[in-house]
């Protein structure tokens, strides 16, 4: 199948032919254009049978393309990529034809071969009716009707069911439990799932979905007004109406209720962990697709949060428009940083970028991530040579993130790794420093004291905090602790011991400076960095 990338942005061009091994899949990527344009004109000489298509882009854009491809090659497929913002847009391109869309800040491997799979099905389904002709009743008799149902519902939350009598029609032929008014739409993802994959042999990955659905469809059989679909391999989507529910306190405690039953089931039966993204009540079944938008655009809120697996949508929490100043001159220290060899003052700088993204809450996960992309590309430029597949493979780790403690935590390990390849001349100029470092890093585990440096190298308190200061970036004892910090990250991986004596193992005289001390470097406390980002 040749496939065919149009988009006005270099990134996301290159993200899609970098992050794909196309030939190994059985799909070849043969061409590439920057506007509407220069794609009709590509399409035209190269035949794509499908092509990822931007709505925005300058010169021609989405929805013209599609308008021509309609009378000119309605056998091409196209797949739409949509932002944030562009709901509306992505509606009217799928009633000009596309027969998918892939959500921007969700655009990830998996996602891009989901959305092949299911054209693929598609034109599979269309070349057998071309070539057996059979009627359109036994084509409805060659599919379950659960599996009638699945596309119904699907087609219903991305926009394609667009008028009230299609709704009737197929409540009354699937006994659809949906009713109005009060719908809520609920996105139900799962946690680490690269991890939660993994458990399954090659080919058998179909398993953990189907094993999901069976088990809940099971367990919420006397829940009333609820239908569940499964929406790609790591979504599953729960459609929930209220209409007898009068009482909006009664509606947030069912609705809570039922969340925390399908947490304690999937993680009793499956061992695994869901986030929760939720929509917010709206009066019709027409108006799903908008509760199915909003339930996305809470992931870009719950990738911000700490802790908690449920974000429930808050357009008044919704990121505006955003001034980039901040992010170019914390970038330029970075970049400083690492050109004197200063690993600590990138370590510095790198906490003050994401305390501020963190603060400001306006990039959306996409551009938080194509920043990362560019900050490990930055990092392992003054790294010893990595092979393309370590590479590769820490690429994808960013572009799999779920949360934003996953990615400042990625980048401090990409540092540490390169402050260590420093050679001792790089990391300082200074012989004593030298001496007290390599002390440091050698006696960590006991109680280390300035008085004691100070005396290991010969000078006195005051002038040894001055020039460690000046040749380091930073404060002797937030030195010393922050690498006790780091020390401890083996522990919490190997799991065996408990909090506070991995605080003792590392020369921490209380669990309170060590609490306080790992939640400064890496934005949470060292039980909730090992669940969050060590999935233990």
């Amino acid at each position: 199948m040749n496939i065919m990338i149009v988009d006005d942005e270099a990134f996301i061009r290159l993200n899609f032919k970098t992050f794909i091994d196309w030939h190994e899949h059985g799909y070849v990527l043969v061409g590439e254009a920057a506007n509407g344009r220069e794609a009709l004109e590509k399409i035209e000489l190269l035949s794509p049978d499908v092509v990822f298509l931007d709505i925005r882009m300058p010169v021609m854009d989405g929805l013209e393309v599609l308008r021509q491809l309609r009378e000119t090659k309605p056998a091409c497929k196209v797949i739409i990529l949509s932002s944030h913002n562009e709901f509306e847009y992505a509606r009217e391109a799928l009633r000009l034809g596309a027969c998918d869309y892939i959500h921007k800040p969700n655009l990830t491997q998996l996602a891009v071969f989901e959305a092949l799979e299911r054209v693929r099905a598609t034109m599979n389904e269309q070349r057998a009716k071309e070539k057996e002709r059979i009627t359109p009743i036994q084509q409805s008799m060659e599919r379950s009707r659960g599996d009638l149902k699945t596309i119904f519902l699907r087609d219903l939350v991305i926009g394609v069911v667009r008028h009230d009598w299609e709704i009737a029609e197929k409540t009354k032929l699937y006994d659809l439990k949906l009713r109005q008014p009060n719908v809520c739409c609920m996105i139900m993802s799962i946690n680490h799932y690269e991890r939660v994959r993994e458990r399954y042999k090659k080919g058998m990955e179909h398993l953990l979905g189907f094993s999901i659905l069976n088990i809940l469809q099971e367990v919420l059989q006397r829940y009333d007004e609820l239908e569940l679909f499964q929406m790609s391999s790591k979504e599953l989507v729960l459609i929930k109406s209220y209409s007898t529910v009068r009482s909006m306190n009664d509606i947030l405690e069912q609705r809570w209720g039922l969340i925390r039953k399908i947490e304690k089931t999937l993680r009793q039966f499956l061992n695994i962990q869901v986030s929760f993204l939720v929509s917010g009540l709206h009066g019709c079944l027409l108006d799903v697709p908008k509760a199915y938008h909003e339930a996305q655009e809470s992931a870009e809120l719950l990738f911000y949060e700490e802790q908690g697996n449920v974000m429930v949508y808050e357009p008044a929490r919704m990121r505006e428009g955003h001034d980039r100043a901040w992010l170019a001159k914390l970038e330029q220290q970075i970049r400083k940083a690492l050109e004197e060899k200063n690993a600590q003052a990138a370590i510095q700088a790198v906490h003050e970028l994401f305390g501020v993204i963190k603060e400001q809450r306006s990039l959306d996960r996409h551009a938080v991530m194509e920043l990362c992309v560019n900050l490990h590309c930055l990092i392992q430029s003054y790294m010893p040579a990595n092979s393309a597949e370590e590479d590769y493979s820490q690429i994808q780790r960013i572009m799999g993130a779920e949360r934003l403690a996953e990615l400042y935590a990625m980048l401090l390990e990409e540092l540490d790794e390169l402050q260590e390849s420093f050679s001792p001349a790089e990391m300082s100029t200074n012989y004593k420093i030298k001496r007290v470092i390599e002390y440091i890093h050698e006696h960590y585990d006991h109680d280390l004291t300035l008085n004691e440096l100070a005396h290991y190298v010969g000078l006195n308190n005051s002038y040894l905090s001055r020039i460690f200061k000046e040749q380091t970036g930073s404060m002797l004892i937030p030195y010393i602790n922050r690498y006790r910090v780091k020390k401890s990250l083996d522990y919490l991986r190997d799991g065996k011991l408990k909090t506070y004596e991995i605080a003792e193992k590392v020369g921490f005289n209380s669990i309170d400076n060590y609490y306080i001390s790992f939640k400064k470097m890496y934005g949470l406390p060292p039980n909730e960095y090992r669940k969050t980002c060590m999935g233990k």
